[in-house]
This record gives C-alpha cells, sequence and structure tokens, in this order.
C-alpha cells in the first residue's frame, strides 16, 4: 500500500496561515513528523490564493531539506508544477489530471516533458461522477489517453474521484465498484483515493474515513492520501495488507507489532 501523507495542505486554515507566513520549521516538522510514521510518499498543496506558484516550489525545497521521500505535487495551477517540478530530487507523482480538456491540454505537456507520475483524477466537463458506470467510462478515457501518449500503466494512479456520503450515500458505494472494476479492466493501474473527503459533514470522520479505506483496499485500492499521524488508520492498513495477501509472511505487520504501532487504544 502506498502511503501519501496529505498534511501538507495549505488550503487547510493553519497549514494556510503557516505558508502565509513561511514559517519554514512549521513545514519541516510536518514533514518529519509524516515520514516517521510510516508515508511513502508526501502531497504538496501550495494552494495558497495568488501565492501557490511561490509557495508550491518553495514548500518543494523546505521539504527536501528535512526528508528523502518522494513528492506528490498536488496543483491545479500549470504555472506552479513547472516551476516545482524542476527541484524535485525524486522523480515526482502529479495530483492530478483530469477528462477536463482545458487541464489535459495544461497538464499533458509537463506529463510528456518531465514524465511523473501522475494521478488520474475521474472528474470530466460534466462536474463530478454520480454512479460508478460513469467513473469507470471516465478513468477508461484518461488511462487510454496517458497510455497511448506513452505512459506505462504502473505509473498511472486512477482516483475515482471520492465525494461526501453526506450528500448522497450512494456515493461510497459507487466509488467501491468502480474502484473493483477499474481494476480488474487494467491490470497494472494503480487505484488511489484521497479517502477523507468521504467523510466531510458528518460526525466521527475518522471512524468513516478507516472503515471506508479497507472496504477499498478490499477492491484493489493501493495507494492513498491518508494522515500517516493517525495510528488507527495505519494500523488498519497492515491488518489489511496481512488479510488481503499483500504482505508477504506478514512481514509488515509484525515489524508494526514490535515497534508497538499496533497498540490499539481501549475503552476505560
Amino acid at each position: 500500500m502506498l502511503i501519501i501523507g496529505e498534511l501538507i495542505n495549505c488550503t487547510r486554515k493553519k497549514v494556510g496561515a503557516a505558508a502565509a507566513a513561511r514559517d519554514t520549521e512549521f513545514f519541516k516538522e510536518l514533514a518529519r513528523k509524516q515520514v516517521e510514521a510510516g508515508a511513502d510518499w508526501l502531497d504538496v498543496n501550495g494552494g495558497l490564493p495568488g501565492q501557490e506558484w511561490e509557495v508550491l516550489p518553495w514548500l518543494v525545497s523546505i521539504v527536501q531539506e528535512v526528508v528523502s521521500v518522494p513528492l506528490c505535487l498536488d496543483s491545479a495551477d500549470p504555472a506552479a508544477l513547472r516551476r516545482a517540478l524542476p527541484l524535485c530530487k525524486q522523480r515526482a507523482m502529479i495530483n492530478s489530471i483530469t477528462a477536463e480538456p482545458a487541464r489535459i491540454a495544461a497538464v499533458l505537456p509537463l506529463l510528456k516533458e518531465f514524465h511523473p507520475k501522475v494521478i488520474a483524477l475521474c472528474m470530466g466537463e460534466a462536474g463530478p461522477p454520480n454512479t460508478a458506470a460513469e467513473r469507470v467510462a471516465t478513468a477508461t478515457h484518461l488511462v487510454d489517453l496517458l497510455a497511448a501518449e506513452g505512459f506505462a500503466l504502473d505509473d498511472i494512479y486512477v482516483d475515482a474521484c471520492v465525494l461526501p456520503v453526506s450528500t448522497d450515500c450512494n456515493h461510497g458505494k459507487g466509488l467501491v465498484e468502480a474502484v473493483g472494476q477499474i481494476t480488474a479492466r487494467y491490470p497494472g493501474v494503480h487505484a488511489s483515493a484521497g479517502v477523507s473527503n468521504v467523510s466531510f459533514g458528518l460526525p466521527q470522520r475518522k471512524l468513516l474515513n478507516e472503515v471506508f479505506l479497507v472496504l477499498l483496499m478490499a477492491c484493489g485500492l493501493d495507494a492513498a492520501i491518508v494522515d500517516p499521524c493517525d495510528p488507527q488508520i495505519m494500523a488498519n492498513i497492515r491488518a489489511a495488507e496481512a488479510l488481503l495477501g499483500r504482505d508477504e509472511n506478514c512481514a509488515n505487520y509484525l515489524h508494526a507489532f514490535r515497534e508497538g504501532k499496533l497498540q490499539l487504544s481501549t475503552a476505560a
């Protein structure tokens, strides 16, 4: 399971305030603690209104001073991506390309120039998908497009577009079904998700996020943008990997146990 740490996200109030203040130590600590908690990659979102072209490359530079994991550049601003990509010390990932023609026109040249891995978000001109069928159709379009442009399936991470179940109770089910169908249709393509979107507007969000992630893993999800500093979600990932045959000899599960990372809290 590829774990992409989600915490360096300037659309969050506290993080955005730290970016506006150019608080270098804040972001270095945020990067360090995510990697120490088990993040394989770090998502870097510099979405500060009017400043993203400057903030994103700044974040890339300071994060790489303290951690050595690769970065997932989370931006809809082609100018910001063009400034940030050359600064990445390891092959980056771009989050994301969509099926919107304007987005394809803006992002595809960057993909061809810098050859990063790419998250293909199942979003089209009509907006977010409502059904599994819509998600699969958009995924098919994006994967076929990227493959025709020379991208290896192993470099493509399909995000079937996580939407809140608070706005439609079928959003969760539709995404679970779509992930299963996409991974079956395209062996070799990865499936990713920004899991926490599913719980927006509801109480006990962590509970929903944790259960949803395990459901998706059972259908083929192998990458997720999550909070690696949440010990419960990390324990669930290790347990699910062991149960789904993704952890040979349960090595990762046993390692996590020996490090005390499977000690779950219990009610008094």
